[in-house]
């Protein structure tokens, strides 16, 4: 190994060029892959140094000598590019969500933990500093544990392009919350500890651009005892998708409420002893700071076996909430108990 890891990077999208671009801060990112080969090229002409392009992930792991890769390729593949890259002796750093259903996240665990190699998922709403700031609310010093959170996260999601694309189509993607409602639920889980039931609700059908129900509720009891609910929506247009992720908090001594806008974030919270509402506006939005504190302790992971801010369990945990959310819907609002395949625990 020499001074820098080696990395692949699989799904040359705009995101995955993204994060790629983040990586090559701290290790050197040689080699790319896309089954678009001028989207594969195109990534390659962006990221600093030289890297060969692939269109055939396998290849490109049995070929270059690497310390891992980046997964940033539809959800559908994510377990099968996770496995191939364990098996080959590398580490893995996947987006979110890890997969479309619980039983591939395990099969990505275990293929890692088999071949001794690190996996994270990149779940950086919870590291984004306004929505950190509101899991530091819930310490005993400021507004105690939280109680009862809800989101309505109704957006317009058509000017992103995603009908007629895997995302619509929940075989491929993982459904509804998978495309949005994925960053939330995973911040529920930061905020709130580990999920005991869930509750979920498709609403009418609204569009025909997805195969699935675009409008569900889901709502979540924690072994805290501590409830979370989430409202969404795809056909809202009156909110794009970075305005409509507000969260209203009630703690053990207060509440706090987010205001997210396309340039700022403004978070409000008041203790029960205060007689003003405190305010505090995000003018940075805490993407480049959240990107670089995952891949930065992915690299520490790695190297010094360092503690890391996520690991699989994140991004586990967050396809489990989903999945259950989807299963009481079908089945009426039935309430689902977790974990939701415990033979597999």
């Amino acid at each position: 190994m020499g001074d820098k890891l080696r990395f692949g990077l699989v799904g040359c999208g705009d995101f995955g060029s993204h994060i790629a671009g983040v990586f090559c801060g701290v290790s050197d990112v040689v080699a790319v892959c896309d089954v678009n080969e001028a989207g594969a090229a195109t990534a390659a002409n962006e990221l600093p140094g030289t890297q060969t392009t692939y269109t055939d992930y396998r290849r490109m792991i049995e070929t270059e000598t690497l310390d891992g890769v980046i997964v940033a390729a539809a959800n559908f593949v994510h377990a099968e590019i996770t496995i191939a890259a364990a098996e080959a002796g590398l580490h893995v750093f996947c987006e979110k969500a890890m997969a479309r259903r619980v039983p591939e996240c395990w099969d990505m665990v275990r293929a890692c933990e088999q071949n001794h190699v690190k996996l994270m998922i990149g779940h950086k709403r919870r590291l984004r500093p306004p929505w950190a700031r509101m899991i530091e609310l819930t310490d005993e010093s400021l507004l105690g544990r939280a109680l009862s959170i809800s989101v309505t996260q109704y957006a317009d999601m058509r000017p992103y392009d995603y009908p007629g694309t895997w995302w619509a189509d929940g075989n491929l993607s993982g459904g509804a919350f998978a495309m949005l409602g994925v960053h939330v639920i995973d911040w529920f889980r930061a905020m709130c500890g580990d999920v005991k039931r869930v509750w979920g609700m498709h609403g009418p059908r609204q569009e025909m651009y997805w195969s699935f129900p675009e409008i569900i509720n889901a709502t979540y009891e924690f072994e805290s005892g501590a409830l979370a609910a989430i409202h969404s929506s795809t056909a809202y247009p009156v909110h794009r998708f970075r305005e409509a992720q507000g969260p209203m908090g009630q703690c053990a001594y207060g509440g706090f409420k987010l205001r997210p806008h396309m340039d700022h974030i403004d978070l409000y919270w008041q203790h029960l002893d205060d007689e003003k509402v405190r305010h505090e506006r995000f003018d940075d939005l805490g993407f480049d700071h959240a990107y670089r504190l995952e891949v930065g302790d992915f690299i520490g992971w790695i190297t010094e076996d360092r503690q890391p801010c996520l690991t699989w369990v994140e991004g586990l945990r967050c396809v489990e909430m989903m999945e259950a959310a989807y299963k009481s819907a079908v089945q009426g609002g039935a309430p689902i108990d977790l974990p939701l395949y415990p033979e597999l625990e």
